[in-house]
């Protein structure tokens, strides 16, 4: 008896879970607008799941399937989302209706992980007004003062690299290389990946950003199902990584304003802002001008710069300047590795801006135009992100179209598809530096590597003087192969939620005399 009556409870939830899954795989179909059939449960991201497309892949063929519409819809598993396809529709939704978009995610509980609390999740005015308080720390002048410190590390990565030149994992040594530019200029603790393998702060970055099923699985109800992950307390991040990294920071912090220690570093930067209100911009640079963003129409909120304030964005720094930017070094020397003329033309214009300089400095960066030429092109390539993902927050209803959403909609945003597309880009599938040498101007949004409007990347260029750094010691130091164990085409990782190859890309370098 019990049995049964439990046999027909079980039935029951299960024809109910079919039927709500099944209703809202109806969504768009209601709506009426384009999309490509989704599965139960898993929507359109079933390749992702069995590991064989990439969601970024996933959404470049929903983008290519449907040439003549300006938006579409997909499903992230059991949640609707849109894709924008159109420019002038995505230029709307990054910068000029930003106000119905200004969110990425939803409102987190700030309360229960201090990593939460940085201007990747956080939303609304609260957002604008510490994105407001940020932006002079990555001024022109502030990058200055920091490059010493990148240069110094990237002395240290070529007495490592020259200990071995054959088989390099090149992800491995960018990787300490970045995670000790990080820990030096974010987290204002003395490097230590490039000469100590047991450095525990690289364990703990390493494992942060590890991807496993584990990582999938927990980053996937987060994004997906974001109210039940906060009811269950599982995060993006273990419980020990917050601690460490909390810790860290939180000592520095402590260090700093006990001590008349002064650096040029991030961590003196905020404990400035911290105690003053305001950073002194210096000299103004045209180049600063994307840190700006409007205020007119923003609430006045005030807001206390907390040491959790702090401890989440410096987080953030280690987010964006470990994982994505060794990955995007470890691409470009792929593909100058692939592209011998490219890597010698390269290789040329560095040395004959270094000559006679015993140490790169930010104006030799600014100069090398074709190494700078490069590396936009492996970001056009392989950005970190593949996807944009805005929420809107106000009803809009999409110019020229039928299409209303309602607070909560996410909005995609295909960078990677974009990217790729030839009415942007002639033969977007090949590596081609020389495109970037025309000085008439790209349609806008149309290279996306680092987001576009008040919400583009806050440390673009900082990566990317980090990154120009990194490239220049190569080019001057080694001459680079691929090594012929890579097989060709490389795979992108679906279960990384930044853009990775699946295999390990490794070369070998040839020392160069001078």
């Amino acid at each position: 008896m019990i049995a049964s009556i439990l046999i027909s409870v079980a039935a029951i939830l299960l024809g109910w879970l079919f039927f709500k899954a099944w209703s809202i795989n109806q969504y768009w179909k209601k709506r009426n607008v384009p999309h490509l059939e989704p599965t139960l449960f898993f929507g359109n991201m079933f390749d992702v799941v069995v590991k064989r497309r990439t969601q970024d892949e996933i959404i470049a063929s929903i983008y290519a399937a449907f040439p003549k519409e300006p938006i579409v819809g997909y499903y992230h598993f059991m949640g609707p989302r849109l894709i924008v396809r159109d420019i002038q529709q995505i230029e709307r939704v990054l910068i000029k209706d930003f106000k119905h978009f200004m969110d990425r995610v939803p409102p987190t509980d700030l309360k229960t992980n201090a990593l939460n609390i940085n201007l990747f999740g956080l939303t609304g005015n609260t957002w604008r007004a510490l994105r407001t308080k940020f932006s002079p720390m990555f001024t022109t002048g502030k990058l200055r003062d920091m490059l010493n410190q990148v240069t110094s590390t990237s002395g240290e990565l070529v007495k490592l690299l020259d200990k071995n030149l054959n088989a390099v994992d090149i992800k491995e040594q960018s990787s300490k290389f970045a995670l000790d530019i990080i820990a030096s200029c974010a987290f204002g603790i003395e490097p230590g990946a490039l000469d100590r393998e047991d450095n525990e702060f690289k364990k703990e970055a390493e494992r942060a950003f590890k991807a496993s099923p584990a990582a999938f699985f927990r980053a996937m109800l987060n994004i997906s199902f974001p109210a039940l992950a906060q009811k269950l307390k599982i995060t993006f991040l273990r419980n020990s990584t917050t601690e460490y990294f909390s810790n860290v920071v939180r000592d520095t912090l402590n260090h700093r304003r006990e001590s008349s220690m002064v650096r040029n570093d991030f961590v003196q930067l905020m404990v400035t802002l911290q105690k003053q209100g305001t950073l002194d911009v210096g000299k103004y640079d045209p180049n600063d001008e994307y840190l700006m963003i409007d205020n007119s129409a923003a609430v006045d909120e005030k807001i206390e710069l907390t040491d959790d304030i702090l401890i989440g964005q410096s987080f953030v720094f280690l987010l964006a300047g470990f994982e994505s930017t060794s990955t995007a070094m470890t691409f470009a020397c792929y593909h100058l590795s692939l592209n011998r003329k490219a890597q010698e033309k390269a290789r040329e214009e560095v040395k004959k801006i270094m000559k006679d300089r015993p140490e790169v400095t930010y104006d030799c960066l600014k100069d090398m135009k074709y190494v700078d030429h490069c590396l936009k092109e492996s970001l056009r390539l392989y950005a970190a992100v593949g996807s944009l993902v805005r929420m809107c927050v106000l009803p809009y209803t999409f110019p020229g179209t039928d299409i209303s959403i309602e607070p909560g909609m996410r909005v995609m945003i295909p960078a990677y598809a974009i990217h790729r597309d030839s009415q942007y880009y002639a033969d977007p599938e090949e590596f081609l530096p020389e495109r970037w040498e025309s000085d008439e101007k790209r349609m806008p949004c149309t290279y996306l590597p680092f987001g576009d409007g008040p919400r583009i990347c806050i440390g673009m260029r900082f990566a990317q003087m980090e990154i120009k750094c990194f490239l220049a010691k190569m080019l001057m130091n080694y001459r680079i192969s691929l090594h012929p164990s890579v097989e060709l085409p490389i795979r992108l990782n679906p279960h990384s939620f930044l853009t990775k190859p699946i295999q390990k890309l490794v070369f070998n370098l040839e020392k160069l005399v001078e």
